[in-house]
């Protein structure tokens, strides 16, 4: 089974005051996140790759660029599901701060230790843990299959918290598992073949 893994787009404007979104925080797509959506789309449609399944989690910002991408490749024949498994962490203290006030109050060792090697920071009241999102994800693949079988090429549009504990699972340094937005990875039956890429050209 081949998996297209998909960041979604910008939530943030170049003005604005970028803080911490998580599964608290449902802001939609600004137009910078609705480009990079089109360019998710766009991708899609030039890989010669074709879906056979279409998952987002159910905050706007990844059912926006879900949406976009599948109408901007022509895959509105591929059913959308919203699964409850990508929906986003929860950062507790941390949620709706910026990086400038998290290390303000907290310090620079624990948001330094998740932004540079992906280590999960205890005592903020983050959730689900780890474990829980891994098992989540590995449901949400075996659900995946069982549908559509083994050969299936399933696109996955979910947000960089989520990607970062799933990383290493596949392989990925922690240090290298971030994903910029509106950027993509690609596995081939477990084997990464691209990781935070803007195309799906091997």
């Amino acid at each position: 089974m081949k998996l297209i893994l998909i960041r979604h787009g910008n939530t943030f404007g170049k003005d604005d005051k970028v803080v911490w979104v998580g599964a608290r925080s449902d802001l939609p797509l600004v137009e910078k996140g609705r480009e990079q959506a089109e360019a998710v789309g766009q991708a899609l449609k030039e890989c010669g790759m074709p879906l056979s399944a279409l998952y987002c989690g159910p905050l706007k910002r990844t059912v926006q660029t879900a949406e976009i991408a599948r109408k901007t490749a022509g895959l509105e024949d591929v059913d959308l599901v919203i699964s409850d498994a990508l929906r986003e962490i929860d950062y507790g203290l941390w949620e709706a701060r910026s990086n400038e006030d998290i290390r303000a109050e907290f310090g620079d060792r624990d948001i330094d230790g998740w932004q540079k090697e992906s280590i999960w920071p205890e005592n903020y009241g983050w959730s689900p843990d780890p474990q829980t999102i891994l098992a989540n994800w590995n449901a949400m693949i075996e659900e995946i299959e069982r549908t559509h079988g083994k050969d299936a090429i399933a696109a996955i549009v979910t947000s960089n918290g989520i990607l970062r504990v799933v990383a290493p699972h596949y392989g990925i340094r922690a240090s290298e598992a971030k994903v910029g937005t509106g950027s993509m990875c690609l596995i081939d039956n477990g084997k990464v073949l691209i990781w935070n890429a803007k195309e799906l050209s091997i």
